[in-house]
């Protein structure tokens, strides 16, 4: 059975307005209420993170900053991997090589700086590669975030199941992009909710990972169809 469900919210939990899906997190309340952990994994800040989750009726941690931090019950009684210097050693550094990069960020963060989606990002990790800058650059679809190296959601998401006394095959994580990835890693089942993204043979290989048929929010709710069907997860 599935005892912990991480889900992340940009373009998986809202619409392409950015505006919650109030269906698919009706679905998810109802998961938490009968006994499934259901925690946000998202890019955004701890701050947006814990709100949406205490609103929402999810668990009370979860993981933000696509993995630089989780939080426990408050949004400052936090667990963080990453570091802040790291992401503006590599802004600034940046900066100097790449004309017109912007910090485009409306919540202050504790391990990553945002980005905005205007320059070549392939470019920009070979240069924070060559300048042997402790970062690196992820496209989560909404914006270019810059963190350090070994932060993923993947590590973070391992620490949980750590600390729960969780099996990989206990888990489950659903999401829509590159950032996502990390995390199937760690997950007994994965689910992508955007066939415009190509995740590679080796998430496949390595992870029970269910490309759904269904897009973004409607592909959550395919996605617990899937895990009530298989009887791993409660009715």
């Amino acid at each position: 059975m599935i005892k912990l469900l991480a889900v992340d919210v940009d373009g998986t939990l809202t619409e392409k307005d950015v505006k919650l899906n109030l269906e698919v997190v009706s679905i998810l309340r109802k998961l938490q209420e009968n006994g499934l952990n259901v925690i946000l994994a998202t890019g955004r800040s701890v701050f947006e993170t814990y709100t949406l989750s205490r609103f929402l009726g999810l668990a009370n941690f979860g993981i933000s900053e696509n993995g630089g931090v989780i939080f426990y019950r408050e949004p400052t009684r936090v667990k963080i991997f990453g570091r802040y210097e790291d992401s503006l050693e590599a802004f600034n550094y940046l900066s100097e090589k790449i004309e017109g990069i912007k910090i485009n960020q409306r919540m202050p963060r504790l391990t990553e700086i945002l980005l905005e989606r205007n320059f070549d990002i392939s470019v920009a990790n070979e240069l924070l590669r060559r300048g042997g800058i402790n970062a690196k650059i992820l496209d989560s679809g909404v914006a270019y975030h810059l963190s350090s190296t070994e932060v993923n959601k993947g590590t973070a998401l391992k620490y949980i199941i750590h600390k729960l006394q969780l099996k990989k095959e206990e888990v489950a994580s659903i999401g829509d992009s590159e950032v996502d990835v990390p995390m199937f890693y760690e997950s007994g089942y994965s689910f992508l909710v955007n066939d415009k993204f190509s995740v590679g043979n080796e998430v496949q290989r390595l992870t029970n990972l269910i490309i759904t048929k269904r897009q973004g929010p409607m592909g959550v709710i395919e996605s617990v169809e899937w895990l009530m069907v298989n009887d791993l997860i409660p009715y």
